[in-house]
């Protein structure tokens, strides 16, 4: 901060950042309610309970691997890598970015449904009263979180899972849909899933996914996140967003009733 920046450095850095912004700016599309992740209150929601922006996000991924050609049966996107406050109105790319804001590319992988259990179990270890960055929103599927019932999940030292719950887990009523019948099924811990991420967390074991450790990748380093957003608005109608009005209410949250 005390040194006076150079004047042919400081004109340079700002020609490249006004191109930057203009390109960035582009609008791509447009929403006609909230794209929101919190409350009225300014709670933040988006780590603690589905909200349309992660609905939204996990769609967006689906919808990138379907438009390769490639199978894709559920998705997840977790919270802490959504940041932004209520977009409305006109989207650009910029806006995508305040959506996603870290550069994680997209990765495909193939899990069994115990490993996709186990994720969902860790992501709600901290609910109802803690924040988790892990909390995954979702495409392809629903859950059902009982936090009448203790997170028992075995935790690493280094703060990562460290093995399933020593006691019941909080995740009941797992159900994939099913593409062919049109109709939500329940999940197999035995049979194998095409689950589409970002790398932080299926690559990384970023928030501490090592359930994840070693899974078969089948492709990474698809599409940097916010421009898979931004794919996924354009292929809407003139990019004009809908079905997001509201959370899709893929995760129910049962307070304190079994």
């Amino acid at each position: 901060a005390e040194v006076a920046p150079d004047a042919d450095v400081k004109m340079l850095e700002d020609t490249w950042m006004t191109e930057i912004d203009e390109k960035l700016g582009e609008v791509i599309g447009s929403v006609a309610y909230p794209l929101d992740n919190y409350d009225e209150q300014g709670n933040r929601l988006v780590r603690k309970q589905e909200t349309n922006t992660g609905d939204f996000a996990a769609d967006a991924l689906v919808y990138l691997f379907e438009s390769m050609g490639l199978p894709c049966d559920v998705a997840i996107m977790n919270g802490g890598g959504i940041r932004n406050k209520a977009l409305e109105g006109e989207l650009s790319y910029l806006d995508c970015k305040n959506i996603h804001t870290f550069g994680n590319v997209a990765c495909l992988q193939i899990v069994t449904g115990q490993q996709l259990l186990d994720a969902l179990e860790w992501g709600v270890r901290g609910l109802p009263d803690v924040e988790v960055g892990g909390f995954l929103h979702v495409s392809g599927l629903r859950y059902t979180v009982d936090t009448s019932i203790p997170s028992t999940v075995q935790v690493t030292e280094m703060n990562a899972w460290g093995g399933p719950p020593t006691g019941e887990y909080r995740v009941r009523d797992v159900m994939i849909f099913d593409k062919e019948t049109g109709e939500y099924v329940p999940l197999d811990v035995n049979k194998e899933y095409y689950l589409a991420g970002y790398n932080y967390t299926l690559r990384d074991q970023g928030d501490g996914f090592l359930m994840f450790e070693g899974c078969k990748n089948v492709l990474d380093y698809v599409m940097e996140d916010y421009m898979v957003l931004a794919h996924y608005i354009l292929s809407f109608e003139n990019g004009v967003v809908t079905g997001y009005e509201e959370p899709k209410g893929r995760i129910i949250i049962l307070d304190g009733e079994k």
